[in-house]
């Protein structure tokens, strides 16, 4: 309330349009002194959200997180929305619904975040989530108490599961073990028949890409993060990385500590390995100090982001521009026992530089490039001559300058290519 729309918000905002939801808009902070409610308004009015105070159809409610008021008044919206939507769930039955989240917690072993949309699930059942499966230990509510069960809209924390299930697969409740195997068999199966012809399309990609490119830099990268979301979300935004020249491969991503077989992996694949909010374990960090792998840690996506960009630019090779420094017009040639061959000039413009590479141009056509011999003015040697200087120029192994010809000094610089 005492702030304006950031970009966070509007691309809170685009997204729920994109998804074609409801939207509920909170204004927080109405306890502080700078807070204007209506300022507030008029900004996301601008965005298209016009209150329903103001003739609109979005409801908003100001609150204050700190002191609690408005609380009881932004549920009662949402509630609103979801009886004018008539959302509604059977509450009867085995339970289903979606992973919000999950994780590899050192403690408690793999740690999955559901949303129930049907039927309750309880303690003891047995939940198949994507291809993986498991028997529910125990049911943790968002205020961290524990739950002997749980009805729809629920977003609880379960226990039990034997892998780390992937962010957004769908879950169920099963009848036994046997017929939660034969989903999670089948399932498996699929993802499996999946990644054979993602490889194998991959592998065809790479030929036909190569044909022509077989310059391209790629960098490997192997992705370790606390979360499934996380690393999902990184992986995203790292495939939009890269051009014509460069390119970034996620060898593999994951979630959880950087293993010994991420180790070896990368020493494998020539990879860097990314951690977000991870660290190795003593065996891959011998590994990774032994073998000198690159090895990084981040907490903030947008930093991760920014290092993969610069060494992803590291790997380019530098941009060579040449710049003209000075040009000679030839008047007269000389043949000097002592120098061979020397043309004497007129600097027409800018510097002529005795240890830069030279051109000689003969109707400004390139006739012969390479280096000064000698850079001469009267009878004294001068690493330097300026414009509107005469001087007398000798080229290395060239025996061939004309009065009219013109000698092009140029230096060669190199700028680093940037992703």
């Amino acid at each position: 309330a005492n702030d304006e729309v950031m970009p966070q918000t509007e691309e809170a905002i685009n997204h729920d349009k994109a998804a074609g939801v409801c939207i509920v808009v909170a204004i927080n902070k109405m306890d502080l002194q700078g807070a204007d409610l209506e300022r507030i308004k008029g900004d996301l009015a601008a965005k298209d959200l016009t209150p329903e105070d103001w003739g609109g159809n979005i409801q908003m409610v100001p609150v204050s997180a700190l002191q609690g008021d408005g609380v009881d008044q932004l549920l009662e919206a949402v509630i609103l929305e979801s009886e004018l939507l008539e959302l509604k769930a059977h509450y009867e039955g085995q339970a289903q619904g979606v992973v919000i989240e999950s994780e590899l917690d050192k403690f408690r072993g793999a740690v999955a975040t559901l949303l129930i949309q049907n039927g309750t699930l309880k303690v003891g059942d047995i939940v198949v989530c994507g291809s993986t499966v498991g028997k529910v230990k125990s049911i943790i509510n968002s205020d961290g108490s524990k739950l002997k069960s749980a009805e729809p809209s629920y977003a609880v924390e379960i226990l039990g599961l034997s892998n780390v299930p992937d962010a957004g697969e769908t879950f169920q409740v099963v009848k036994n073990d046997k017929e939660a195997r034969e989903i999670a068999a089948f399932r498996e199966n699929k993802i499996k028949d999946r990644r054979v012809l993602k490889q194998r399309d991959e592998s065809l990609g790479n030929i036909f890409e190569s044909m022509g490119q077989s310059d391209k830099k790629v960098l490997n990268v192997i992705l370790k993060s606390d979360v499934a979301g996380t690393s999902e979300a990184i992986v995203a935004a790292l495939a939009d990385i890269g051009n014509d020249d460069a390119s970034i491969k996620i060898v593999a991503s994951g979630v959880g500590g950087i293993s010994e077989s991420d180790a070896n992996l990368a020493l494998a694949t020539e990879s860097i390995i990314l951690g977000f909010n991870v660290r190795s374990d003593s065996a891959s960090k011998k590994i990774i100090e032994g073998e000198d792998l690159v090895l990084s840690y981040h907490s903030i996506i947008y930093e991760l982001i920014d290092e993969v960009k610069a060494r992803l630019s590291g790997l380019l090779d530098p941009i060579v521009k040449e710049e003209i420094v000075g040009i000679a017009v030839v008047l007269e040639v000389f043949n000097s026992p002592k120098f061979g061959q020397v043309a004497g000039c007129m600097v027409d413009e800018g510097s002529i530089l005795k240890n830069k590479p030279v051109r000689v141009l003969r109707d400004d056509v390139v006739i012969h490039q390479g280096e000064l011999d000698s850079l001469r003015r009267f009878k004294d040697d001068v690493g330097e001559v300026k414009s509107g200087t005469e001087c007398g120029i000798g080229i290395k192994n060239y025996k061939d300058i004309l009065p009219g010809d013109k000698v092009e000094v140029f230096d060669r610089k190199e700028e680093v290519q940037s992703i």
